[in-house]
């Protein structure tokens, strides 16, 4: 019996000093976070994400007229972060070799950045990503002779750490964390894009049920962007939280004609194929040095993504 107590006695002081461990190990790396991860997200989605931004006129990217056309995609760059050399100069290399595409159906009319823009939700990581973007839409208004051009961002965990969401609403376009635009090149179907808030690893209650109320509402083909995957190789870290919740959102899918859905968060480069609609995992622009180059087919409402390396 006294065995059996001492045992019980070690096990729980082993139990307790490893969480006490995590708890500083957490802490003490993640100095550029702030506290650790329990605690570090100021605010919560249901907060953020409510009812969507309905994005139109000017806000929307500059197409053309032959059905198709293509966008690049992004995903944790993780602005701030020292662990990694930044190859600002190889990446906008390989960006101005697409947007010069012999096939002008090829050559890239937006960007879309899947979250983890900024490393700690700071000001001034937002200021140096804000200027890395700005030569991006410079590079593609030279190339393309376009007038305007747009990079489209969503919450990524990292983004809202330090009270980073306050630091987003003033400084990464479009300021908003739960939007929509529909999208129109001339072909006979349109296509629906929503941009998922998914920062603390789920939708939250609002949004969840404001996003089922509009897709059951409408027929167009869909793309999804979210910056916690649905699945992640089974990886329960880098998925959404709750497993009811990546169920009913793969059943909300299924049922809406989403043709694809593009998440970060998870580095590594994966897809899967769920059935109705594709999954892919894009692999991480700063740690890994990849993007996506996205291409829709309105006349065959059909999506297709090509893996890029920088």
């Amino acid at each position: 019996m006294e065995r059996e107590v001492l045992l019980l006695k070690n096990k729980s002081f082993a139990l307790g000093f490893l969480f006490f461990s995590c708890m500083m190990a957490s802490l003490f790396s993640a100095c550029n976070w702030g506290l650790p991860i329990f605690l570090y997200n100021a605010t919560g989605v249901e907060e953020r994400a409510k009812s969507p931004k309905v994005l139109s006129g000017q806000e929307l990217p500059q197409l053309g007229n032959g059905g198709k056309y293509s966008f690049v995609v992004v995903t944790d760059c993780h602005f701030g972060e020292k662990k990694y050399g930044r190859r600002e100069e190889d990446f906008l290399k390989k960006f101005k070799s697409l947007l010069q595409d012999p096939d002008p159906a090829l050559r890239p009319r937006f960007i879309v950045n899947l979250g983890d823009t900024l490393d700690g939700g700071h000001e001034s990581e937002a200021d140096d990503y804000n200027n890395s973007a700005a030569r991006w839409i410079q590079t593609a208004k030279d190339e393309l002779g376009a007038s305007d051009y747009k990079v489209y961002s969503i919450l990524g965990n990292h983004d809202i750490y330090n009270n980073g969401w306050e630091v987003w609403k003033k400084k990464v376009y479009p300021q908003t964390s739960f939007y929509t635009f529909t999208l129109n090149a001339g072909g006979p179907n349109k296509f629906d894009f929503w941009f998922l808030d998914t920062g603390n690893g789920t939708l939250g209650g609002p949004q969840i049920e404001e996003l089922e109320d509009r897709l059951e509402k409408s027929a167009r083909p869909k793309i999804i962007f979210m910056h916690y995957p649905l699945y992640a190789g089974g990886i329960f870290y880098f998925a959404i939280n709750d497993v009811q919740e990546r169920a009913r959102l793969i059943a909300d899918f299924a049922g809406a004609n989403v043709k694809y859905i593009f998440e970060g968060h998870y580095h590594p480069d994966t897809d899967y194929d769920l059935g109705p609609f594709k999954e892919a995992d894009v692999g991480a622009y700063l740690a890994k040095k990849v993007f996506g180059l996205v291409t829709v087919d309105e006349t065959t409402a059909s999506v297709s993504f090509t893996r890029m390396s920088y």
